[in-house]
């Protein structure tokens, strides 16, 4: 047996093979379905995008990965929407909690989350780029 690094796509491919081929039968022995939703909400004035949100659905859990309304169409309630929306989609979908990261760096959106009523489950220290992550969650009602 050997050990190796996957390099290139076409052996990408055949370890997605593997892996979905994989998952299925350990689904299936276990009666569980895996559904991931990849999802984006944007936000126009007019034919421009001034905003947009990016988000996954997986097993009854929402996951923000992105939320960025551009600097000049700020402080107009755009990233509200966009937050309201992602969770109204979430809810439509049987999600019972959703989940966000920020650092350090985007102090501004942390209180954004917090004020949403996003409440801290963990804080990082040292990880992606060195710099602390706050982990966010909210419960969907």
């Amino acid at each position: 047996m050997r050990i190796a690094l996957v390099e290139g796509a076409s052996q990408s491919r055949v370890v997605d093979r593997f892996a979905a081929k994989e998952w299925k039968l350990f689904n299936k022995e276990r009666n569980y379905e895996w559904k991931e939703v990849k999802r984006t909400i944007a936000a126009y004035e007019g034919r421009k995008v001034v905003g947009f949100a990016s988000f996954k659905i997986v097993g009854g859990a929402a996951y923000l990965s992105q939320l960025i309304v551009s600097k000049n169409a700020r402080r107009r309630q755009i990233g509200s929407k966009l937050l309201r929306r992602f969770e109204q989609y979430a809810k439509r979908r049987k999600c019972h909690v959703a989940y966000l990261e920020t650092s350090e760096w985007h102090s501004e959106a942390l209180r954004f989350y917090k004020s949403h009523d996003y409440r801290m489950i963990a804080k990082l220290g040292n990880n992606k780029f060195h710099l602390t992550w706050y982990f966010l969650s909210k419960t969907l009602t």
